[in-house]
């Protein structure tokens, strides 16, 4: 046999290297052709063109075609008819050689119309060179069925059919490939190279046909063919292996004889013998494959194989598709539990960094790294405390309303002295104390205020003293040592070491009287573990250890008991006399136990100033029994001698501070001649009352201090008794004193003053205690004016501040005498301690473990969220246990999720109460200077926030997931496992912004109720987004639950394919399809659905935080 292959592939080189193309046919075959085929309409038999050949002139007439003979073949391998010697063409060829295209569509049959010069136009629904593959299912309305078709089905109708395009051959096969070689694309620009693929499944043949620009160059048959098809859970896969192939060349066409090109004739003859193989994968196109063929692709083109891109398909009765059984999932069990596992990694992951952060500080004064101090009962002394004497003269204060709640209010507080401000409810107290601590105010303040001479700012003002208010705000889950020494490690000094600030706690609790309870909890609500006295005791501590020089104090004996109170007093006085500090508190009606232990008295009624000096004169002080003279001039008075004085002296035996506010709440009832204070007129009081007003007024002062708290009720329930000659007195004008304190009760001094208080402060102003105390806060003032003066202008100054006093003495014309410059208390403390707190990390750290105890001591809602979410996993997984993956399946998938988002969303309601039972500790603490608003919020989203929303879906979902059977894959598992966490937290931070922004947690709760029901309203499951209208459509942009609810059922049906039997019919419909019914978008996982929780996440994160800083602040 001649080899052509070696020949046919340097012509075939030469060729492709020639810049020649022709698209000519050969003469004598198109002359052929244009005389047997084109002009050969589709009505014209066989039979009827022989005739036509004979009656023409022999001459003229070519040879008649006669496959029978050597000379004529019909194409494309055609059967030849051994009766009249005519080819039997196979579908979609036409002409007497069957070399001709033929248009129309497959469905026509034998009537199709032959192509000419230009390519066929096809019928609606069908494509191809030749028209033999459909597009559509309607292009087979009316195809002739093959096969028989089932019993019970309508055999006489053609209507219920199909385009098969599964690839696999159920009868005949039509296929319609692009070469994609690239070498062959670059080598033939202009004209493009095709397949065209057959088969028949009854003989068991394929045919194939290669064109360039629809030309056909050569045909090859295929006999001995099998096919195989293989379906996978993401892909298919469809071969055809043929024994073996024949091949042959239309003469004068491309690569057969064509002028400027090759001829592989012979090639294709003697070389092209088989096997041959066309398979196709889902995904990676088509090939064609055999020996001979793929070493000529290989040694020109460099490719193994040709390779395609096919579009095949079959009519088919709906019927007769292939059955196709959908593979088991892919086992991926063992994937999702080390999934499942990895989550439960996470959550003890969690658990243990918090657990390690929230331990990072000692929390007992017996264990930690940090020594204590050798000997703690003797504490350390506090070298940066300077003595400091606040001055106060004119002060005012107003209401923006115009009310006047201080009008001139004047007085001192010295160092080691215990200063109380007394008054009626409603007298100006607190606002006084208030506006001396310089506390945010809502009105209109004006007087002055000097500290050691000086005026100071605010920030001054805070950094040199301590506020304990009149309520105690402790966290109840820290134990007494814990409370103070967080105080301790937020504000202090942070180049102050640990040791000086642990040895500083040691000394405050010394100093309190409380290190025997240091190591027990303070308790709340119902959990209580140190009394009423001893938290008071504790809230002093945690200013105290700051070392103020200045210690406010409002009302520190409300609601104790008379032990208690005289306990917390005694505690004061203490703490001012022995470490020469400044304390300045306010008192209701002390007993006489705690007036004994006052050093300075400022008395108020209507916010006028009835008394302000010292409790006793120095000759009292002394020990002076009645030495002093009243008439005095210059004389500095105790309150008991201006009484004295002014002719109002308080009986023997009685309760001065009792006597006090009596006297001042009837001199607010203007004109009454029965008033208290003329029944206390001194010409029927005091020395000259009878013998028995002595034991009655002892009795009614022991009536008075059983109580610790007089105010309007023990006015009503004092006892009478028959041996008083006042006790009537006191009765009859019970009530007149009640309705005083309810006139007076708004803190009002505007309007005509009472005629009797009137005369009470005007009696004061001519006092020499007042006198000597305006005249020596003129010369405190000019003294530092100059000084100020001298230090500008050069003069010299004592440079060791310790040297100068802390205090001078004014004589009776005003004049200082032994006074020098007092020392700057703001100046030497911010020296001596440093100017820096602590800093922003250590802060962070500091209240982080502070959040952490508060949350694992009090264990209740992190417990319930835990077991919650671990029972109603398990309740899920009994109700939707391995989920079908059908219509119902499809349901049930949407309705764990939607449960699921119910669950959380609902749950976050619990974070109301996170913030809105510290609301009054974090205000009171930040004006204090604890912290900045910044690392508590952080500390508190950090160690509240996260362990109450990351772990619980984390939880949650590792069991969930395996137990209802969701879609077992990693990235589907980890992707449903983000959505719940990121959902949780967007939710948790709506919730967070709603608890900072309302006070009440009642109003709260119901917004976030109200909230949750709108978002769930716009899930997606119970509104279609597709029917709402366009203008409305937004609702669901901004609901999270949609955002959710869309990711979850994305991220679980997008690629699933539903199988549902009804009546018999198994249908087989793809998950997607649904989804966009129910208005869910396939392609919307990532964006918009994830992208808008973390937006919401951020958004509502930074809107509480703003929240907080600005607008959560208390309000005086």
């Amino acid at each position: 046999m001649r080899r052509v292959l070696p020949t046919a592939l340097p012509l075939l080189s030469s060729w492709l290297l020639s810049p020649l193309f022709t698209n000519s046919l050969v003469a004598a075959r198109s002359s052929f052709n244009a005389t047997w085929s084109g002009n050969t309409g589709p009505g014209m038999s066989t039979y009827e063109i022989s005739s036509l050949a004979l009656s023409n002139s022999i001459d003229k007439c070519p040879p008649c075609f006669n496959c029978l003979l050597p000379a004529f073949t019909c194409g494309q391998f055609g059967n030849c008819n051994e009766y009249d010697g005519q080819c039997k063409c196979p579908p979609g060829w036409g002409g007497i050689d069957c070399l001709t295209p033929q248009c129309d569509s497959l469905a026509d049959g034998d009537h199709r119309t032959l192509r000419g010069n230009e390519p066929c136009q096809c019928k609606e629904g069908w494509g191809g060179i030749n028209c033999n593959v459909c597009k559509v299912d309607d292009a087979c309305i009316g195809f002739p069925l093959f096969g028989a078709v089932p019993s019970g089905m309508d055999d006489g109708s053609a209507a219920n059919m199909t385009c098969y395009k599964g690839g696999e051959t159920v009868f005949n096969n039509h296929q319609m490939c692009d070469i994609t070689n690239r070498k062959i694309l670059d080598m033939l620009p202009d004209r493009l190279p095709q397949v065209t693929f057959s088969c028949d499944n009854a003989t068991s043949t394929c045919s194939f046909q290669f064109w360039t620009a629809q030309e056909e160059s050569f045909y090859c048959a295929l006999d001995g063919c099998t096919s195989e098809s293989k379906a996978g859970y993401d892909t298919n896969s469809t071969a055809y292996a043929c024994e073996k192939i024949k091949c042959k060349c239309i003469p004068g066409n491309f690569l057969c004889g064509e002028d400027g090109s090759v001829d592989i004739s012979d090639f294709l003859v003697e070389e092209i013998r088989g096997p041959a193989r066309f398979s196709c994968k889902t995904g990676q196109g088509c090939r064609f494959e055999e020996p001979a063929m793929n070493s000529l692709i290989n040694d020109i083109f460099g490719d193994p194989y040709i390779t395609l891109n096919c579009d095949g398909g079959e009519c088919l009765h709906y019927s007769q598709v292939p059955g196709y059984l959908r593979p088991p999932k892919p086992d991926n069990t063992k994937w999702i539990a080390l999934s499942s596992a990895g989550a439960g990694l996470i959550v003890v992951l969690t658990v243990a960094g918090l657990w390690y952060v929230g331990h990072t500080r000692p929390t007992s004064p017996q264990t930690g790294p940090i020594a204590l101090p050798a000997d703690p009962r003797h504490p350390p002394s506090h070298p940066e405390h300077v003595p400091a004497t606040v001055h106060f003269s004119s002060l005012s204060y107003t209401l923006p309303n115009g009310l006047e709640v201080l009008k001139d209010v004047q007085g001192i507080a010295r160092p080691g002295k215990l200063t109380a401000v007394m008054g009626a409810s409603g007298s100006g107290k607190s606002s006084l104390l208030d506006i001396l601590a310089h506390r945010s105010k809502l009105g209109i303040v004006t007087g002055s205020i000097l500290i050691n001479g000086r005026p100071a700012t605010s920030s001054q003002v805070r950094q040199v003293s301590g506020y304990v208010d009149q309520e105690d705000t402790l966290m109840g889950t820290l134990t007494v040592y814990e409370t103070v020494l967080y105080s301790a490690l937020l504000r202090l000094p942070r180049d102050m070491s640990e040791e000086e600030k642990i040895a500083r706690v040691h000394g405050t609790l010394e100093e309190l009287g409380i290190r025997g309870i240091m190591g027990r909890r303070i308790g709340g609500s119902g959990k209580r573990s140190i009394s009423g006295g001893e938290k008071r005791r504790v809230s002093i501590a945690c200013e105290l250890v700051t070392s103020p020089s200045i210690l406010f104090l409002d009302e520190p004996t409300s609601g104790l008991d008379a032990y208690n109170a005289q306990s917390v007093i005694e505690s004061l006085s203490n703490l001012a006399r022995t470490y020469n500090r400044t304390v300045i508190l306010t008192i209701h009606q002390p007993r006489s136990g705690i007036v004994a232990l006052f050093d300075e008295l400022v008395v108020l009624a209507k916010g006028r100033c009835v008394w302000a000096g010292p409790m006793r004169s120095p000759a009292a002080t002394s020990g002076l029994i009645d030495g002093v003279d009243g008439n005095a001039e210059h004389e500095t008075q105790g309150v008991g001698e201006w009484l004295e004085s002014i002719g109002k002296g308080c009986p023997v035996g009685f309760n001065l501070a009792d006597y006090l506010i009596d006297l001042t709440v009837n001199a607010c009832i203007d004109d009454d001649p029965d008033s208290l204070s003329s029944s206390f007129d001194p010409s029927t009081s005091s020395t000259r009352l009878p013998s028995s007003v002595s034991s009655g007024a002892d009795e009614e002062r022991a009536l008075l201090s059983s109580s610790p708290n007089l105010d309007e009720t023990e006015l009503q329930t004092r006892t009478p008794s028959r041996r008083m000659s006042i006790s009537s007195t006191i009765r009859r004008k019970t009530s007149q004193l009640l309705d005083a304190v309810r006139r007076g009760g708004n803190g009002s001094v505007g309007g005509q003053l009472p005629g009797k208080l009137a005369e009470l402060t005007g009696a004061y102003e001519v006092s020499s205690t007042a006198r000597r105390m305006r005249a020596e806060f003129e010369g405190v003032r000019s003294a530092n004016s100059s000084s100020a003066s001298a230090s500008t202008s050069g003069s010299d100054t004592p440079s060791d501040p310790s040297a100068l006093p802390a205090n001078g003495t004014i004589d009776d014309n005003g004049e200082r005498t032994g006074m020098t410059e007092m020392r700057d208390v703001v100046g030497e403390t911010g020296m001596l301690r440093g100017r820096q707190r602590a800093s922003w990390g250590t802060q962070f750290r500091i209240l982080s473990g502070r959040a952490f105890k508060n949350l694992y001591r009090d264990p209740a809602l992190l417990t319930a969220h835990y077991l919650g979410s671990v029972a109603l996993a398990l309740v899920c997984g009994l109700f939707f246990h391995n989920v079908s993956n059908d219509i119902a399946g499809f349901q049930n998938r949407l309705g764990i999720f939607f449960f699921t988002l119910a669950l959380f969303g609902f749950s976050c309601l619990s974070s109301l109460g996170l913030f809105a039972n510290e609301r009054i500790l974090f205000m009171r603490e930040r004006a204090n200077g604890y912290y900045s608003t910044f690392t508590y919020f952080s500390s508190k989203v950090l160690f509240d926030i996260l362990p109450l929303r990351l772990v619980p879906p984390l939880l949650f979902g590792g069991i969930v997931y395996g137990l209802v059977g969701l879609v077992p894959t990693v990235p589907a598992f980890w992707k449903f496992m983000f959505t719940l966490v990121l959902f949780n937290l967007s939710t948790a931070s709506v919730i967070l912004l709603l608890s900072i922004a309302f006070e009440s947690t009642s109003v709260a709760s119901l917004v976030g109720t109200l909230v949750m029901l709108f978002n769930l309203l716009f899930t997606g499951l119970l509104i279609n987004r597709e029917t709402v209208t366009p203008a409305l459509q937004w609702l669901h942009t901004i609901s999270f639950f949609h955002a959710a609810f869309e990711a979850l059922a994305v991220n679980e049906l997008r690629y699933l394919q539903l199988k549902e039997i009804r009546y018999g019919v198994e249908l087989d419909v793809p998950a997607a399809t649904i989804l966009s019914i129910f208005g869910l978008r396939a392609q919307s996982f990532w964006w918009p659905n994830i992208s808008l929780l973390a937006i919401f996440f951020v958004t509502f994160t930074m809107a509480s935080y703003v929240t907080l800083h600005f607008f959560v602040k208390e309000k005086r």
